[in-house]
């Protein structure tokens, strides 16, 4: 830990994107529901595993009514109407086509100047915007799709309401390999760029987003299946649960202690204020 006299560079690899607290509340919400969800099978589970006379049918009844309304008939909202919204920055800048596509490939040229890279001539240049021509195009398909994926789950949009209003401070990115890994890139010329760094984060994000998604539907179908069975084994919702708690915490480990505490805070006064 960090007792304040650490190095400059120990206070740069510490250094973490973030966002400001209302926007990562949606998210607080989904892992709140899914702790709440854990804790109600885990129970129910633990009923079945008595099994015993002084098992109280109510008890039970009640723990498969909670989880049916979480699952089914009425799962919360985690979006609410004055939420922020998601944010996706145009890195064109809304410019018209091939105008934004040269203030991109100027502004590279302009990083390279300022790294000492000599001019790489006329012809490379129009490859590049031609490039960045057939990446805004790509840019700009994904976001679509990602839009109808975010209609489709509550659950994904309120996570990437906090994921697409990051501020990364690119002079204080993050670089998660040891020292040792990252003098012998250095040697080697291949310590990451700020922008490769931030992208891998963000893709780090995503893939633990996808996975509390997918281990929730997962969940979702097996507690449909028990249903079916009388609950009589919950043992793999119960392990479908705890995947998606595991994938929610990785997820929220990218963000500051902090941070978690004051949305956890915010959301606990609203729900007062509600009462």
């Amino acid at each position: 830990s960090n007792d304040g006299n650490g190095s400059s560079d120990d206070n740069t690899m510490k250094a973490r994107p973030s966002a400001p607290v209302e926007f990562l509340v949606p998210a607080t919400r989904v892992g709140l529901y899914i702790y709440q969800l854990l804790s109600i099978a885990e129970e129910l589970a633990q009923l079945n595993k008595d099994d015993s006379t002084s098992s109280s049918p109510p008890t039970r009844t009640s723990l498969i009514e909670q989880l049916d309304n979480l699952l089914l008939s009425s799962p919360p909202t985690f979006i609410k109407p004055t939420d922020p919204t998601v944010t996706r920055g145009d890195p064109y800048n809304n410019m018209p086509p091939l105008l934004g596509e040269i203030a991109v490939q100027q502004q590279k040229q302009k990083e390279r100047k300022e790294q000492s890279i000599t001019n790489i001539g006329v012809a490379p240049q129009l490859f590049e915007v031609g490039e960045l021509m057939g990446e805004r195009r790509q840019w700009s398909r994904l976001v679509q799709a990602e839009r109808a994926r975010e209609e489709a789950s509550e659950i994904r949009r309120a996570m990437n309401i906090y994921t697409t209003n990051l501020n990364f401070n690119k002079n204080k990115y993050v670089y998660s390999g040891s020292q040792e890994e990252k003098k012998k890139m250095i040697r080697e010329d291949r310590l990451p760029s700020a922008t490769e760094v931030i992208r891998s984060d963000l893709d780090a994000r995503d893939l633990y987003r996808n996975e509390v998604q997918t281990k929730l539907e997962d969940a979702r179908a097996e507690y449909l299946y028990q249903k079916g069975l009388g609950f009589e084994d919950v043992g793999e919702l119960v392990g479908l649960l705890r995947e998606t708690k595991v994938a929610l915490d990785s997820w929220f480990g990218f963000i500051p202690d902090e941070d978690i505490k004051m949305a956890l805070e915010a959301e606990k006064r609203e729900e007062q204020q509600n009462r």
